[in-house]
């Protein structure tokens, strides 16, 4: 595992901190999958172009 630090906008934060309380999980966890939901997405991306 690598430790990856950020910085972000106050107001970014915020907004990154509110969607993980409200779903009652960590920033840590949030982002994670947010980062797994787009490499993912860009995954199926490929295979779409594969396909056409």
């Amino acid at each position: 595992m690598v430790k990856v630090s950020l910085d972000l906008e106050e107001g970014l934060h915020k907004a990154i901190r509110k969607k993980a309380i409200d779903k009652g999980i960590t920033m840590k966890a949030y982002l994670i999958e947010l980062i797994e939901k787009g490499k993912s997405v860009e995954e199926s991306e490929g295979m779409e172009e594969t396909y056409r």
